[in-house]
C-alpha cells in the first residue's frame, strides 16, 4: 500500500509553513482531567504541524485510562480534533512516543492484558487526521521495540532489539499486517548490539529512492565497541553490506546520533583531553571527510540534530562550563565554543536543543517561587545571548521537550506540563525563537 497527500492537504501545509511565528497553545480540559506530556511525546514535520502524544492518570484511577493524539499547525491553531485511545480492555496501557513525516504521524503505545504479557502497538495516521484506525501488535516475545520512525508515505518502521544475542529486526508496516520483516546480527560472537537507533532517508541513492538505516555498537566485553550502519530498502527490506567505523582500538565509544543529514556521529574519548569524531556517510555517498579531534570537550552531554542539516556535540570543558561544536554534512566539524550566553543564569542543570543556523535552545527548571518554571534560552551560532522567556506553573516533576521547527522560520518547538490558574493540568506547547 501507498498514500499520495492530496493537493489540498499539500496546499494547506505549505500555506501553515509560510505563516510560522511564536505561539503558546495549552492542551488541557479540566481539574478533573489531567493532560500530561508522554515520553518521546513531541514531534514536528517539515511543513511546521506539530505532533504531541498525552495521557490521562485520572485519581480516581492512578493509572493511565486515555492517550490523547494531538495536532497543532504551524500557527498554533488546532486544525483538527484529536484521537483518543482508550486503556480497556487492557490491563494497563503506555505511552511511548510519536514521529511524524510530510503529515503522516507514526504513534506508539504499549499495552499489557496480563502482568507477564506486553505488546507494542503502532498506528500511522493518515494526513488530516489523530485518531488511529487500526494497530500493528508486536508481542513482546523474544525481543522488543527500542525506536520506530515515520516514512512518510512510505509507512511506518519500527526497530526490535531481539533477544538471546539474536541481533535486531526491523519491521516495515502501513496496515495491521508487516509489510516486511528483516533480522540481522552485525556482532560477532553473538555480542548483544546496543545504542540502537533507526533513521529514514527519503532521497537515499542505495538501492532504491528510499532508505533505511539502523546504527549501533557491538560491544564483545574484550575490545571497544565497534559502531555499524545497516541499511535496508524501504520497499522489501533487502540488506546491503554492513558498514564499519574504522577507529584505533584505544578509543572508547562515547555517543553516537544520525544528522538530519543522514550521517551516522560518532565521537570517542582519546587518552588525554582530545575527543574524536567519526562518521559515516548518507546513503549513496561515498566518502564523509576525515576523523576531526576537538579540544576543549572534557565530557559530551548530548548529540543535537538541528532543525536543518547539521547536528550540535553538546557537552562541557574541564571547568564544567558548556560548549558547543557543530559537524556540518559532508564537511567540518567546528571547534567547541563557550556558550557564554548563559553566563548571566549561574547554576547550570541545562539541557539543550539544536536549530537552524547553529543556534541553540538552553533549557532548565527553575524553583524558588511559588511554583517551578521552566527557563528558555536562545543562543546564536557563537553561543551569545538571544533572548530569553519563560513558562510558570510548571507541574513538580515535569520534565520538559524541545525540537527544532524544520520550516525556514527556524525556532523550536517546546512542551512541558503546567498547571493553570483554576487548576487543570495540562501541557503547555510553545514555539520560540522563530524569525518573525
Amino acid at each position: 500500500m501507498r498514500w499520495t497527500l492530496p493537493v489540498a492537504i499539500v496546499a494547506a501545509l505549505v500555506s501553515a509553513q509560510a505563516g510560522a511565528a511564536d505561539w503558546t497553545r495549552f492542551l488541557g480540559s479540566n481539574p478533573y482531567f489531567p493532560n500530561q506530556l508522554a515520553d518521546r511525546g513531541l514531534a514536528v514535520d517539515a511543513a511546521g504541524l506539530v505532533a504531541v502524544q498525552a495521557y490521562n492518570r485520572p485519581a480516581w484511577s492512578g493509572q493511565i485510562e486515555f492517550v490523547h493524539e494531538y495536532s497543532v499547525a504551524a500557527d498554533g491553531t488546532i486544525p483538527w480534533i484529536w484521537g483518543v485511545v482508550g486503556r480497556n480492555p487492557s490491563q494497563a496501557m503506555t505511552p511511548r512516543g510519536v514521529d511524524q513525516r510530510d503529515g503522516y504521524r507514526l504513534v506508539w503505545i504499549t499495552r499489557a492484558d496480563d502482568p507477564s504479557s506486553s505488546r507494542d502497538e503502532l498506528s500511522v495516521v493518515l494526513p488530516n487526521g489523530a485518531q488511529p484506525q487500526w494497530w500493528l501488535s508486536e508481542p513482546q516475545i523474544g525481543g522488543h521495540a527500542v525506536d520506530a520512525v515515520s516514512g512518510g508515505a512510505d509507512g511506518g518502521f519500527v526497530l526490535r532489539a531481539l533477544d538471546a544475542g539474536a541481533g535486531f529486526e526491523v519491521v516495515a508496516f502501513d496496515s495491521p499486517a508487516p509489510r516486511w520483516r528483516a533480522t540481522a546480527q552485525p556482532c560477532p560472537g553473538g555480542a548483544v548490539p546496543a545504542n540502537l537507533q533507526i533513521d529514514f532517508a527519503p532521497f537515499g541513492a542505495w538501492p532504491a529512492v528510499h532508505t533505511l538505516s539502523v546504527a549501533g555498537s557491538c560491544d564483545d566485553g574484550l575490545n571497544p565497541p565497534q559502531v555499524f550502519v545497516q541499511r535496508f530498502d524501504t520497499l522489501d527490506g533487502s540488506q546491503a553490506a554492513t558498514e564499519w567505523l574504522n577507529v584505533a582500538p584505544d578509543r572508547q565509544l562515547e555517543r553516537l546520533a544520525f544528522s538530519p543529514a543522514h550521517e551516522l556521529v560518532a565521537v570517542y574519548s582519546m587518552s588525554g583531553p582530545l575527543k574524536e569524531v567519526q562518521r559515516v556517510p548518507p546513503p549513496g555517498q561515498s566518502f564523509t571527510g576525515p576523523p576531526a579531534l576537538l579540544f576543549g570537550l572534557d565530557q559530551i552531554t548530548a548529540l543535537a540534530p538541528a532543525g536543518a542539516d547539521t547536528l550540535a556535540i553538546l557537552g562541557n570543558d574541564a571547568n564544567g562550563n558548556p560548549v558547543s561544536a557543530t559537524v556540518w554534512p559532508q564537511g567540518t566539524v567546528s571547534w567547541p565554543a563557550p556558550l557564554n550566553g548563559l553566563a548571566g543564569f549561574p547554576g547550570g542543570g541545562w539541557s539543550f536543543a539544536a536549530g537552524r543556523d547553529e543556534k541553540l535552545l538552553a533549557l532548565r527548571i527553575e524553583s524558588g517561587g511559588p511554583a517551578p518554571l521552566l527557563r528558555l534560552v536562545g543562543l546564536d551560532a557563537y553561543g551569545q545571548l538571544e533572548w530569553t522567556d519563560t513558562i510558570a506553573d510548571v507541574l513538580p516533576g515535569a520534565v520538559p521537550q524541545a525540537v527544532p521547527a524544520q520550516d525556514a522560520a527556524g525556532g523550536f518547538i517546546v512542551a512541558i506540563d503546567t498547571q493553570d490558574g483554576g487548576g487543570t493540568t495540562g501541557i503547555v506547547v510553545r514555539r520560540v525563537g522563530s524569525a518573525p
